[in-house]
């Protein structure tokens, strides 16, 4: 059995969180988030430990691994300290605010041997696996342009004071959406010459 935590229980989290405790080899060992109110829930219909303090679950859990989905601020800091402790790591997109933070923390995890997976899950989808499947058999010769689109008020228009529509804070358009388009390309068409890029705005 893999013992695995949990740091942060919002959407992505709960979402993680029922994937796992589902995993015939996952022993969920705890979950931490800052809302008492989500803890106390969990806990009371979990099969597993609640904590307010992701250090104190790390301490008395001793997980192997940890799922991270909590505001990309706060990824670079705590996915290094995970891999510091020789702890397998699986952080939700996107990875961090900048290239030299995700850098730095994948050079740290090959240094340690240790697993380092991010959010990005479309290239699994059998869709996509068809295409790159059509892609690389040379189907369509050289790819010399590829569209990403996305659709939807969530994506332009601000609904709250949120870290969701702060770039600064990993959120907003090109953070929180257009990375998968991003990962998407680097999977499928690769190796990318030049990239252009336009907002529009209604």
């Amino acid at each position: 059995m893999v013992k695995v935590g949990l740091i942060g229980a919002g959407k992505m989290g709960l979402s993680h969180l029922s994937i796992l405790g589902a995993h015939p080899d996952v022993d969920v060992v705890g979950v931490a988030d800052t809302s008492k109110m989500v803890t106390d829930v969990l806990e009371k219909y979990g099969s597993f430990k609640c904590f307010s303090d992701y250090k104190k679950m790390l301490q008395e859990t001793r997980p192997d691994a940890v799922v991270v989905a909590v505001p990309t601020k706060f990824h670079a800091s705590m996915v290094k300290e995970l891999l510091d402790q020789g702890i397998h790591v699986f952080a939700e997109k996107p990875f961090c605010l900048t290239a030299a933070q995700g850098e730095e923390l994948v050079n740290l995890a090959k240094t340690k041997r240790l697993v380092n997976q991010v959010g990005y899950h479309n290239k699994f989808i059998g869709n996509f696996t068809e295409v790159k499947r059509i892609i690389d058999g040379g189907w369509l010769g050289n790819i010399y342009h590829f569209l990403g689109e996305s659709y939807g008020p969530v994506v332009t228009k601000k609904k709250a004071d949120t870290w969701r529509s702060d770039p600064s804070e990993g959120g907003g358009c090109l953070m929180d959406y257009a990375s998968h388009v991003i990962d998407l390309l680097n999977y499928l068409v690769t190796p990318v010459s030049k990239v252009h890029g336009a907002i529009l705005k209604s």
